[in-house]
């Protein structure tokens, strides 16, 4: 029987007592009740019975009790009913652990003591707890949110007065430490002023201190003035004693420029007679280096080595030919690295010794090419066509030291880097192996391998520095010489089908200056550089027929003096500069400019020196006048401006064109590279003489 009709029954037997009852009463009168309400539906139940549970399962059962006694309809609203009941349920269970969330956050915050800044920190974290928890109430009312956000308020306000508190006190230390520490910065400054006259480095780092004082003076905003007043008394009594210093300075100073400038008056003195005396050759009124024979002052290589070159001048300086035997000095290269000049490789050169008289220095700029990369390195057969530089035995090359070869300057890597003399290769010691050569790593022929030497008995290996590379070889030991040796050291390249690297060109053009001081001091000699190392370059020819324009660019280099006794500028010193060259061979004509010069302290020069419109020979000498008719031998000159004012022409240059050799890269026939030197003045102040070369563009 289904529910419903138990229900039913029950009602009935409900009524039928009742009227009963009624019935037998002493009264006839009938009296009639009103009908009983009708007993609840299963749809009515069930909605009772939903809004009722206080569980999930309890919602879902009650529904589920009737599904069977309900409409289709009935039951999807009643299941409308359960979701939302169920919803209801879980809505009430957030909100209460949103709430025990709250209270736990409330009561973690504690301002009883923010008195240091771990407690305000600790209670900034509960703070930001409190927010998030807030944060996180969705299901919480605004009304039961309210005292917790009051607190929050009251938590914040506290927090943010105690972090006053504390910043304030913080900065007041850091203020006091920042007076502190400055005023013991100044102190030490003050103490090294004291004594003998200070260095302007000192007098600097004083001020900078009392500087630094009066910054902390400044930045003590939360001290009082009481606490400031003594670090104010010390930075305005610091005041004289630093001036009193820097007047102590200036004079030292003055006495010391004063003395520089004397000392620089007698070096463009000396660099001015250096220059002026005789510069040019008597024959042919130009600074003649070919011929040593004609010129009063002349610089070369010495044969085809450009570790060394020569100068040879006439110690008696005299406007005639004189003996030029008299200085004639061998000057060696240097390891001191001398900065290129306009793409031209720099080398510095000196010569040292008992047997030199005086001191000597000279730079050369040299215009070397690059390395190029040639065949692979080596194999057992060469092969025609030749496809590989040298012929191996055992993948070994036997390295020739004689004089005769060029492997010396094809040995290379740090193993043998060292400056002078001989360096040994020893056997192990103890040897108990019975090792009967040693092995080193480095290069040859820019190939990197392994260099193996087997020293014969009572020799050892070793390697001497060459003007190019290293002289490998064996010392006797008994007497303790060294001779090189083409059997006893091999290389095993470490990879035979790499390419060699081949040297740069050993036949270039140079130019540069030289410089002789006397033994006493007195007596300076100075003068350009202009030579072709190893083979010259084919002499020139034809240049008259041929046609067109070309410019040169590349660099200057030479000595310099400015010299007055009337209060001018006195500087003297080296220079390089650019150099740049027009040449005319329709008209057989060439001019150039020397500018962008560097003096010798580093600084620029606003100077330029003007080489004045020259001939063109056939053979590419630059000399002359224009029209070429006057005498041949004559240089043209120049016009030295400083500063935007020319001067007078005067002084001579004159040079050569070089190498127009035809070849497949170049067919043109013109002239590939311009030398020179020149020699100019100003007015009575000023001398100047050098040289130049540049590569057609």
């Amino acid at each position: 029987m289904s529910t419903y009709k138990k229900l039913t029954t029950i009602a009935a037997v409900a009524a039928l007592a009742i009227g009963l009852a009624a019935c037998g009463g002493g009264d006839d009168t009938t009296m009639e009740m009103p009908p009983p309400p009708p007993p609840p539906t299963p749809y009515e139940m069930a909605v009772t019975n939903i809004a009722a549970a206080d569980t999930e399962e309890a919602a879902q059962a009650a529904y589920d009790a009737v599904k069977d006694d309900v409409t289709a309809a009935q039951g999807e609203m009643l299941q409308m009913r359960v979701d939302a009941r169920i919803a209801a349920i879980q809505m009430a269970a957030r909100a209460d652990a949103q709430k025990m969330a709250l209270a736990d956050a409330a009561g973690a915050i504690d301002t009883s003591d923010l008195s240091t800044q771990a407690l305000v920190d600790a209670a900034r974290a509960a703070i930001a707890d409190l927010r998030q928890a807030l944060t996180d109430a969705a299901d919480v009312s605004e009304a039961d949110k309210a005292m917790y956000m009051t607190q929050l308020t009251d938590a914040v306000d506290a927090v943010d007065m105690a972090q006053g508190g504390i910043d304030t006190a913080t900065r007041r230390m850091n203020q006091m430490t920042a007076l502190s520490d400055a005023s013991d910065t100044l102190q030490a400054a003050l103490s090294a002023l004291s004594g003998v006259t200070p260095t302007q480095d000192q007098i600097d780092a004083a001020n900078t201190a009392l500087a630094g004082l009066n910054t902390a003076i400044t930045g003590g905003a939360d001290l009082t003035d009481a606490e400031k007043a003594p670090y104010q008394r010390e930075a305005d009594n610091a005041g004289m004693p630093i001036q009193t210093a820097q007047n102590a300075r200036d004079l030292a100073d003055d006495d010391a420029n004063d003395q520089a400038a004397r000392a620089m008056r007698l070096t463009a003195s000396r660099m001015y007679g250096g220059i002026g005396a005789a510069p040019l050759n008597p024959t042919t009124g130009d600074l003649d280096n070919t011929a040593a024979t004609q010129g009063t002052r002349t610089a070369a290589y010495t044969g085809t080595n450009d570790a060394d070159i020569r100068v040879r001048f006439d110690s008696d300086r005299g406007t005639e030919a004189g003996d030029v035997t008299d200085m004639n000095q061998v000057l060696e290269a240097t390891d001191m690295a001398v900065a290129a000049n306009h793409g031209w490789e720099g080398k510095q050169y000196t010569a040292s010794g008992t047997d030199v008289s005086g001191t000597y220095e000279a730079v050369v700029y040299s215009d070397v090419g690059a390395s190029t990369m040639g065949r692979k390195f080596g194999n057992a057969e060469i092969g025609t066509p030749q496809q590989y530089e040298y012929t191996l035995t055992n993948g070994m090359l036997t390295i020739d030291a004689s004089t005769t070869s060029a492997h010396a300057a094809r040995v290379g890597g740090s193993s043998f880097d060292h400056t002078a003399g001989v360096k040994l290769f020893q056997l192990p010691s103890p040897n108990p192996s019975g090792a009967t050569r040693v092995s080193i790593s480095g290069s040859f022929h820019g190939v990197s391998g392994t260099y193996t030497c087997t020293p014969t008995d009572g020799t050892t290996c070793g390697a001497e520095k060459a003007a190019r590379g290293f002289t490998l070889g064996l010392r006797t030991d008994a007497d303790n010489t060294f001779a090189a040796s083409d059997t006893a050291w091999t290389f095993r390249p470490g990879n035979p089908e790499a390419r060699v690297t081949d040297m740069p060109d050993t036949n270039y053009s140079s130019y540069g200056w030289w410089l002789h001081k006397s033994a006493d001091g007195r007596t300076w000699t100075a003068s350009a550089f202009v030579d072709d190392k190893g083979t010259a370059p084919a002499d020139i020819t034809g240049l008259d027929a041929l046609n067109g324009t070309a410019t040169y660019m590349g660099g200057a280099a030479g000595k310099y003096s400015l010299f007055s006794l009337t209060g001018g500028t006195n500087d003297a010193g080296h220079f390089t500069a650019r150099a740049t060259l027009e040449a005319d061979f329709d008209d057989d004509t060439i001019e150039g400019t020397i500018d962008q010069f560097m003096g010798a302290d580093g600084e620029s020069r606003d100077w330029s020196v003007e080489l004045m419109k020259s001939h063109i020979t056939d053979a590419g000498a630059l000399i002359g006048t224009p029209d070429g008719t006057t005498d041949a031998t004559a240089a043209q000159q120049t016009v030295w401006t400083i500063d935007g004012v020319e001067a007078r022409a005067g002084g001579q240059w004159s040079g050569n064109l070089k190498d127009n050799a035809v070849t497949a890269t170049d067919p043109s026939g013109v002239p590939k590279v311009a030398t020179g030197t020149f020699h100019s003045v100003y007015a009575l102040d000023g001398r100047m003489v050098g040289a130049f070369g540049a590569n057609k563009q």
